[in-house]
């Protein structure tokens, strides 16, 4: 058997020209990593021999030292954590953490405070109010609000019961200076909630320099991590954080002590073993490259005749066998045949929609000549009755009965024509009218289930559409949920709009559908039902696309709509999207009304409606 794909792999003649990647190539590229990886494997453990030589070395010392730094720092915080504390005591008239609160000091405080200021760790003290605003420094200049203002934004640690707070942002212009604060009980008589504080001004370039004694001769570099994650250098220069960090230490809450190796100093002193390598590398490179030379016609060979013989196929000759070759080369023999697998799997499509086509043809045809014959009978005898009959209710009644007759042969004519259907006649149809027409025809048949019927449709809402396929879906939908509640029910016609659509539902709350069943409850021929023929929703589907409209459905899962949530029960929606000016001239085209559904020369008032209340025995 011969196909013709022509075609289709016209454009696939560029795969039968050399390869840029051919599987040569690739082994060439995997020697050179076999190779090479060992050598610099070998390398970076030659360094890292070098590197913990040097470490452990250093690491006795390096430990003291650390501890040593520990001890530092957090008797640097205690020493200073005492001073708060002798000032607290000291200062408890409430009138000094007022602004101007320094006049209130006498002389041995103001000489108290003088002393303390000229510490060389401190630029000064603050004083703060209730509220924690700060009042006045000493000296004045030590500390302003607008500095205190960006370091209140900076994470406040606690150590033992004190803050710290800071440090501050940075500035080229001055240091940065880190607060210890401490609150002060003063001798009011009355209950306080909040309490002022006291605070030192600490300098923040005598903490970082603690660690100063960890540069074991230059081998590694110490950094202070302080709460917002900003690090700094033993002199209070901020640094990059991206460093490669050996090892951390917890000096405070929020306070870490890191260390950075400096690589320059840990380098492997024979420099001469990595010229020997570089020499290894680039031979070992160039005789890899012979090889390839060597073998890449062979396999070159093998290659093109195996994919030649391969793209055959995939051009449609499936008598053609496949050239064997003592190859391995799988990867371009396995994409040839997904070609060729590609290939007839669209052909084999096409014969299977093609078959399905015929079978609803014949499927089709047979309906048409069981039905449309007793039909042509019953049209007949509805118009003789018509003229006939005096009582105009009775008359309205045939009417619609007629019309039905009409709708099923409608109904037939699209099923004959399920694969090309007509060209939907598209105008306004009038979505209050067409609601209240379908519950007057399917009023009695709900009653006899015990199903409500309800609508809830806004005054003037139309969509553009044709009214016969329209009324088609909907009247379909609504017997396939009269179906669905044997044990009585409620369905509900609604619709709604928005910018960009307006939605029509129908809905129900019957027992839902499974998944499995939902998946395909629009597929042709599909059908749970014994004397079902699965094109119902089939049909739907096609004449909603023809209109232009969207159906989907929903079962009773929980999801939520724009308008209603589902809880029970199902609910088709189709969604027309707005049509523009250019398509409706308002005064050409009529919005149809109940009456466009029956004879327009037997127009009678409507016998039934529904305004959301349950239809009377």
């Amino acid at each position: 058997m011969t196909i013709n794909l022509s075609s289709e792999t016209g454009n696939d003649n560029s795969s039968a020209s050399p390869h840029p990647y051919r599987m040569s190539t690739r082994y060439l590229w995997l020697s050179l990593v076999a190779a090479l990886v060992p050598l610099l494997s070998f390398a970076a453990l030659y360094d890292g021999y070098f590197s913990q030589l040097v470490t452990r070395i250093t690491d006795e010392r390096l430990a003291t030292r650390m501890a040593a730094t520990e001890n530092e720092f957090s008797v640097y915080l205690k020493e200073r954590q005492y001073e708060l504390a002798t000032l607290a005591d000291q200062f408890d008239d409430p009138r000094i953490f007022t602004p101007g609160g320094a006049a209130y000091l006498p002389r041995e405080l103001r000489d108290l405070l003088t002393l303390q200021a000229e510490h060389q760790t401190l630029y000064g003290i603050a004083f703060f109010d209730a509220q924690q605003n700060l009042v006045w420094t000493f000296p004045e200049d030590a500390l302003n609000k607008e500095r205190y203002t960006r370091m209140r934004d900076m994470p406040v640690s606690q150590f033992d019961n004190v803050e710290l707070i800071g440090p501050e942002p940075h500035s080229w212009s001055r240091p940065p200076a880190l607060l210890m604060r401490g609150d002060v009980q003063t001798s009011t008589l009355e209950q306080e909630t909040h309490s002022p504080s006291i605070a030192l001004i600490l300098r923040f370039n005598t903490l970082t320099a603690i660690p100063r004694t960890l540069q074991v001769g230059g081998v590694f570099k110490p950094l202070i991590s302080v709460p917002d994650g900003r690090t700094y250098d033993i002199v209070g220069q901020p640094v990059d954080s991206a460093q490669k960090i050996i090892s951390r230490y917890q000096m405070a809450p929020g306070w870490t002590l890191q260390l950075v190796q400096n690589r320059e100093l840990v380098e492997p002193p024979s420099a001469q073993m990595r010229y020997w390598l570089i020499l290894l590398v680039i031979g070992t490179a160039a005789a890899l490259l012979i090889i390839h030379l060597a073998i890449s016609r062979r396999l070159k060979r093998q290659v093109d005749t195996l994919v030649n013989s391969v793209e055959q196929v995939a051009a449609g000759d499936l008598e053609s066998p496949i050239a064997q070759v003592s190859s391995d080369e799988m990867s371009r023999l396995t994409q040839s045949i997904e070609r060729m697998r590609h290939q007839l799997k669209q052909v084999i499509r096409s014969t299977l929609e093609i078959e399905r086509q015929a079978s609803l043809g014949q499927v089709a045809a047979g309906l048409a000549h069981d039905i449309r014959n007793p039909l042509t009978t019953m049209h007949t005898t509805l118009q003789a009755l018509v003229r006939r009959e005096p009582n105009p209710e009775h008359r309205e009644m045939l009417l619609m009965l007629d019309e039905e007759i009409d709708r099923v042969n409608d109904v037939i004519g699209n099923l004959l024509n399920f694969a090309r259907p007509r060209d939907p006649q598209r105008e306004l149809v009038a979505l209050p009218e067409l609601f209240d027409s379908l519950t007057a025809l399917v009023n009695a048949s709900a009653r006899r289930q015990n199903v409500f019927i309800d609508i809830d449709c806004p005054e003037g809402l139309s969509v553009y559409a044709d009214t016969g396929q329209l009324r088609q879906i909907l009247m379909n939908l609504t017997l396939n949920a009269l179906q669905a509640m044997r044990g009585g029910g409620r369905i509900t016609y609604s619709a709604s709009q928005s910018d960009k659509d307006t939605a029509l539902y129908v809905s129900d709350n019957g027992p839902g559908m499974p998944e499995e069943i939902l998946s395909r409850a629009t597929e042709p021929f599909f059908t749970t039902k014994e004397t079902g023929t699965g094109l119902g929703l089939a049909i739907c589907q096609t004449l909603a696309v023809r209109n232009g409209a969207q159906l989907s459905i929903e079962t009773a899962t929980g999801n939520s709509d724009s308008s209603k949530e589902i809880t029970a029960g199902t609910r088709v929606t189709l969604r027309f999207p707005h049509c523009d000016n250019e398509q409706i001239k308002t005064a050409d085209t009529p919005t149809l009304s109940a009456s466009t559904f029956s004879n327009s020369k037997h127009s009678t008032p409507k016998l039934f409606t529904s305004n959301n209340k349950e239809p009377q025995a």
